[in-house]
């Protein structure tokens, strides 16, 4: 597989790999007996710290070396798409709720 450095469809990509990571989350909390705030509020939390944690915004250490995850995503079997530097889901998670709530 060959690398291949795109920022602008890498960002729309991890935009809405956001977004279905909380329809996921909010679709498991629908099925429980929490109200709407509450399931909005732990859909929040949830895939906020998740994103941050595959963002490398929140350390992770295996046997005490420190692990750097870098998301990719690939649209075919040949490109790996990536960007300059671990991916900024978190960043998304806020606007994504708003949306994702509203509808």
């Amino acid at each position: 597989m060959k690398l291949k450095n795109d920022n602008d469809t890498y960002d729309e990509f991890q935009n809405h790999f956001a977004y279905d990571l909380l329809q996921i989350i909010r679709q498991e909390l629908e099925q429980s007996s929490l109200n709407q705030m509450q399931i909005r509020e732990l859909t929040t939390n949830i895939g906020f710290n998740i994103a941050c944690l595959l963002d490398a915004s929140i350390e992770f250490s295996v046997q005490g070396q420190a692990i750097t995850p870098i998301l990719t995503f690939s649209t075919d079997n040949e490109t790996l798409l990536h960007q300059d530097s671990p991916s900024s889901m978190h960043e998304y998670i806020h606007g994504n709720i708003d949306e994702l709530f509203e509808s």
